[in-house]
């Protein structure tokens, strides 16, 4: 009989407990491309992007010039060490062409962590306020929902406002 009555009074303490907790959620989109800062650097990281591709097409056409003229000066009649050379030229400049590609790829990845690292923190302390405010247990970005988490929107309040408020937007 004990035990019967510990369950059924652990139910109902699990029962009011769960029902006190509050949970939120935002949509961190929303919240993202409001904020000055994140169109700025999106901004700056298509232009640097731009940049990027521009000095990579440019390398890409001086190559593929080098290779059409070694095609057409280049015969059977041509010695093998001005071939060699030739060929030589044209692989260098692929080669630096590879590297050119990679470091651009490593620099755009360093200057968009550069960039949306402050934004991010900036969120995640307004978020943080917000639940600290508001008595929240968890908030969570409703568009980053996984199979694990379900938001019943009915019964979590959507915070996008208040935390959008908090950033100043």
């Amino acid at each position: 009989m004990t035990k019967k009555t510990l369950i059924l009074a652990a139910l109902i303490l699990a029962a009011f407990t769960a029902h006190a907790q509050k949970f939120a959620h935002y949509d961190y989109a929303t919240v993202v491309q409001a904020l000055p800062d994140y169109k700025t650097a999106t901004a700056e990281l298509e232009a640097t992007g731009k940049q990027y591709q521009t000095d990579l097409e440019e390398m890409q056409k001086e190559i593929q010039t080098r290779y059409e003229k070694y095609q057409t000066e280049v015969n059977e009649q041509t010695p093998q060490n001005i071939r060699e050379r030739k060929e030589k030229e044209i692989m260098d400049l692929q080669q630096r062409f590879q590297t050119a590609q990679e470091e651009n790829a490593k620099a755009f990845q360093e200057l968009q962590q550069t960039k949306m690292q402050p934004i991010i923190g900036k969120i995640s302390e307004a978020v943080a306020a917000v639940a600290k405010e508001g008595g929240y247990i968890y908030i969570l970005d409703k568009g980053q929902s996984s199979p694990q988490f379900y938001i019943n929107e009915a019964l979590s309040e959507d915070v996008t406002a208040k935390i959008r408020t908090k950033l100043g937007i």
